[in-house]
């Protein structure tokens, strides 16, 4: 039954939805037609206020993205002070944000292949993506940081800088990927593998690697 959306409340009922929509099924099975007719709302509002498919599809994917970004760090706030526990909130927040939102992830991971999606982003586009990009690195860096620096104080060593912080940052960012892609996509080659206690052990795993590469 199609929701009866206010005219004053349209734009940003559409690109709620479309964001729903996206993060479900990826670019390629977003349609406006669809959209539209699930929200009660003209097809020609696609074109006034974002002017066309791909303005919409990019404008939906970009809020995602930073939302994203927002959710990793709420993860990490709700995880106490302890800061191993907070960088590990933010791997297991990815992890779960990924599965959760396995379209609009693949479309933000893997854009050169992900049919559907708006070939050329638009500058403003470009610079929202960039700019909450480097703000999750900076976040992941700053937990980082306040591990090692935790470490370095116990064991009365000096304190890490910032090219091991950075790197260590890289590598753990790498290894969150990996595992969240193959969790939200049930990677062929291994699906046999992806189970509840599959990924229980593969977070245990990560989480000793994790905790030496603190502590070295």
């Amino acid at each position: 039954m199609a929701k009866n959306v206010p005219r004053n409340e349209a734009r940003q009922a559409l690109l709620e939805c479309t964001l729903t929509h996206l993060a479900a099924k990826g670019p390629a099975n977003v349609q406006p037609k669809d959209v539209c007719a699930e929200l009660g709302l003209s097809k020609a509002l696609v074109n006034y206020h974002f002017g066309g498919r791909d303005a919409l599809i990019t404008e939906a994917m970009v809020l995602g993205y930073e939302r994203y970004v927002e959710t990793l760090w709420e993860a990490v706030e709700s995880a106490g002070a302890d800061p191993l526990d907070r960088l590990m909130a933010w791997v297991d927040a990815q992890v779960e944000w990924t599965s959760a939102n396995a379209g609009l992830a693949a479309a933000l991971n893997f854009p050169f292949f992900a049919s559907g999606l708006p070939v050329d982003l638009d500058g403003s586009a470009v610079e929202r993506l960039t700019a909450a990009g480097a703000r999750n690195f900076s976040n992941l860096q700053q937990l980082v940081s306040v591990a090692k620096d935790a470490v370095s104080k116990k064991k009365r060593r000096g304190r890490p800088d910032a090219v091991e912080v950075g790197l260590d940052s890289a590598i753990i960012g790498w290894m969150t990927l990996g595992l969240s892609v193959w969790k939200a996509g049930n990677h062929l080659p291994t699906q046999g593998l992806n189970s509840g206690t599959a990924l229980t052990v593969a977070r245990n795993h990560m989480r000793a690697e994790i905790r030496a590469m603190i502590e070295r």
